[in-house]
């Protein structure tokens, strides 16, 4: 409805698949019954007052809102606030019935009308009457508590972070309800610089929501803020987001042209990436990264631009396959237990086994004292075969045999990386008298 002035009087509206009555830049005067029942709409099922439109609700008017609904705000009414759209009643106390109405989102029964005079106000007939407003406050909040106005947090950490990372503040919003108490409503949240310039916005729904900017960041150590805004620009409607700028932890470097932290020099070849979000750093594999002294335990978020760090090719004992890891985690590169400084021995747990490269886990001490008194037996059987076969040295036989046998075991790791010929192996380590199972 589009009209300077109009007047409703014993009126219905039913069943539409649209909105029930739209007023824009209208005034509306209604002097009896006005009944909506079983409308469907998007903003406002029965009724929505839009573009500085009013409805003025005389002393004899008599308002019903039933069974009506909206697919996003305002079931049974809507009232569009930012343009100062409204409801006058002559009289105070009229009668307003609201009756199962819904919203898809946000206002089952109202939206928008919280802004009348305290002395003039409906008579409500309602069964757990839900509305709101367009957003008036915003806050921080905690995702895993119940949204609400009074569990916002009061006090918030200034957030660390290195140039790439993403800035991260959880946010509600909350309008006002009829009776004027401030609940969860949707609407856009905007990012500003310390400078005032605009750098994002965000709309998010009547829920705890993450909001996210990634600066783009040409210098570290140092501190500065963000403005964390409703698209109602007030005091009561920002938060001061304090974050402070780290240096790039080891393994990274500043990239001023991206802003951001990115392999270092040291790390830069090819197929190696680095992501300062997870700080993780990917390989195609055979190549092993990490620091001089594997020893010494360190935060990945360590910063220390003097750390040394290896970056060689890794053929023997690293995984032939992609690997993703931390520089605090360097094993994670290594097969076959293995683990320090280029896969060179055994983690924690477990020592190389007999006859093979691998690392097996430690047995107790009972089953070692076994294993040796099982080796020690074997030895002099081994002596015994060599003196019934006539293996000596003066033939020849044997020098040749332990010549090859250890030619053999010394490239073994190169010819069979995982064991593929378990028997020869050990049929060499025994030659070489390395009586390991």
């Amino acid at each position: 409805m589009n009209s300077n002035a109009i007047s409703l009087s014993n009126v219905t509206v039913a069943n539409s698949t649209y909105t029930g009555l739209t007023l824009e830049r209208s005034l509306v005067t209604i002097k009896n019954n006005l009944i909506f029942k079983n409308n469907t709409g998007v903003v406002g099922g029965g009724l929505a007052i839009n573009d500085s439109s009013r409805l003025i609700v005389s002393s004899s008017a008599n308002l019903e809102f039933i069974d009506n609904h909206a697919s996003y705000k305002g079931g049974g009414i809507y009232v569009e606030a930012s343009t100062l759209s409204d409801i006058k009643l002559m009289t105070p106390n009229m009668p307003l019935t609201l009756i199962n109405n819904s919203a898809g989102l946000v206002g089952g029964d109202m939206y928008g009308l919280y802004k009348l005079p305290y002395d003039n106000q409906f008579k409500l007939i309602h069964i757990g009457l839900t509305s709101t407003s367009d957003a008036q406050k915003i806050c921080s909040c905690d995702p895993h508590t119940t949204t609400s106005y009074k569990n916002y947090e009061k006090k918030r950490s200034d957030q660390h972070i290195y140039p790439g990372q993403a800035l991260k503040l959880n946010v509600a919003l909350f309008g006002y309800d009829y009776f004027r108490s401030l609940t969860s409503t949707d609407g856009t949240v905007q990012v500003y610089n310390s400078t005032g310039n605009l750098l994002s916005q965000t709309h998010i729904p009547n829920t705890c929501s993450l909001i996210e900017y990634t600066p783009k960041l040409t210098q570290t150590g140092y501190k500065s803020y963000l403005v964390i805004s409703s698209s109602i620009s007030s005091m009561d409607t920002r938060i001061i987001f304090n974050f402070i700028v780290n240096e790039c932890p080891i393994g990274f470097r500043l990239d001023k042209s991206q802003g951001s932290c990115t392999c270092s020099q040291s790390l830069s070849r090819e197929n190696v990436t680095c992501d300062i979000n997870t700080l993780n750093i990917t390989h195609n594999g055979l190549l092993w990264i990490g620091t001089y002294h594997t020893t010494t335990p360190f935060n990945a978020n360590a910063t220390n631009p003097n750390a040394c760090i290896i970056n060689e090719d890794c053929l023997l004992y690293c995984s032939p396959n992609p690997v993703t890891f931390k520089l605090n985690h360097t094993d994670t590169q290594c097969v076959d237990n293995r683990g320090h400084r280029m896969c060179g021995s055994c983690t924690e747990g477990y020592s190389l086994l007999m006859g093979s490269n691998k690392c097996g886990q430690c047995h107790n001490n009972y089953m070692m004292i076994a294993w040796i008194a099982l080796f020690a037996v074997m030895g002099v059987l081994l002596v015994v075969l060599l003196i019934a076969l006539n293996l000596t040295v003066s033939v020849g036989t044997l020098n040749g045999l332990l010549f090859y046998a250890n030619i053999v075991k010394l490239y073994e790791p190169v010819f069979s990386r995982k064991g593929a010929l378990p028997v020869l192996s050990q049929v060499i380590s025994w030659i070489n008298l390395d009586f390991g199972f």
